[in-house]
C-alpha cells in the first residue's frame, strides 16, 4: 500500500514538473519575441547627455 502512494506522488510531481518547465519556456520565449519586435521605441534612440 505504502509503494502505491510513492509512485502516485512521484507522478504528480513529475506532472507539475512538466506543466511548470512548459510554462517557463513559453514566457522565455515570449520575452525573446518582444526583445526581436523593438517594443521599446523610447529606449532606442535616447540620447547620450555630457
Amino acid at each position: 500500500m505504502g509503494d502505491s502512494y510513492i509512485f502516485f506522488a512521484g507522478l504528480f510531481t513529475t506532472l507539475l514538473f512538466l506543466v511548470g518547465y512548459g510554462l517557463t519556456i513559453k514566457e522565455f520565449r515570449d520575452l525573446e519575441d518582444e526583445r526581436i519586435t523593438d517594443s521599446f521605441p523610447e529606449e532606442s534612440n535616447a540620447e547620450i547627455k555630457k
